[in-house]
């Protein structure tokens, strides 16, 4: 029952919206003009840490805090660097960052986007990956597919949980679908990375660099997806099949592999 309780630990998080409620920190010019902002996560570090600590000291949890193997799958790199340079020339920001925003500014705007990134980071892979992965790890132990179904269904519920950028932030439904699929897709890659290295640590570390070239790259806004614009629409098809491509490559090396060193003690 004890182990049961955990997937609710899960859940909460993702029912409670407010937890997630990013507040915009503006970025401006020498004349104070309003260029462009980058959203904060201010509940996310004070809650994610409470919620670890309760965790680790009730379940006895291993989220697996400390580095073993540095030896980062080059699929995971290769697709997390993919993304980052996808984010760069899809872009509509270059030109705000380089020739309208004096120094000072885009030295606040890296430093708000990298600590903005990393809590995100934390925030969703100890829940995705750290709770949710673990659960069904346990629940699939006696499976001879225990990483791959485990690792399907987190990131199913990795992807769905976009819905809610339509549900409550009005984003288009078509594009949301679309991030559906690319976050899931993401979300596997990312459990393969934590099962390799044994490391919660690992896809923190690629999940902010990520959410970072986001973040900043497009800080006086994100890309229009619709219409005849087909740069960013190319460059987010192409990192999805990529995302899934490397997905398939990397199953081969972690589709047997025990879980039991991280997780339920």
């Amino acid at each position: 029952m004890k182990k049961k309780l955990l997937i609710v630990m899960g859940i909460i998080p993702l029912i409670f919206p407010s937890l997630t409620m990013r507040i915009s920190i503006g970025i401006l010019n020498d004349s104070r003009e309003f260029l462009g902002s980058i959203r904060f996560p201010i509940y996310e570090l004070p809650f994610i840490i409470v919620y670890i600590l309760l965790i680790k000291l009730v379940w006895q949890f291993n989220f697996g805090f400390t580095i073993k193997k540095w030896a980062i799958p080059v699929v995971a790199t290769t697709s997390m660097l993919a993304t980052v340079v996808g984010n760069i020339v899809a872009s509509k920001s270059l030109d705000t960052i380089f020739h309208q925003l004096p120094i000072g500014q885009i030295f606040v705007a890296l430093i708000v986007s990298l600590v903005s990134s990393l809590i995100i980071g934390l925030f969703e892979e100890t829940i995705f990956r750290g709770v949710i992965f673990n659960y069904f790890s346990h629940v699939f132990r006696k499976s001879n597919y225990q990483f791959l179904y485990s690792a399907l269904l987190s990131s199913l519920i990795f992807g769905l949980i976009h819905l809610g950028n339509t549900l409550y932030g009005g984003q288009n439904l078509a594009y949301t679908l679309y991030q559906v699929i690319y976050a899931a897709a993401m979300g596997f890659l990312f459990a393969a990375v934590y099962v390799k290295t044994k490391s919660i640590i690992v896809p923190i570390i690629l999940h902010a660099l990520i959410d970072w070239s986001d973040l900043f790259f497009n800080l006086s806004g994100e890309p229009d997806m619709s219409g005849a614009n087909w740069l960013p629409i190319s460059v987010t098809l192409t990192l999805t099949v990529l995302y899934i491509a490397s997905d398939i490559i990397i199953y081969r090396s972690v589709k047997n592999e025990k879980l039991g060193s991280i997780g339920f003690k």
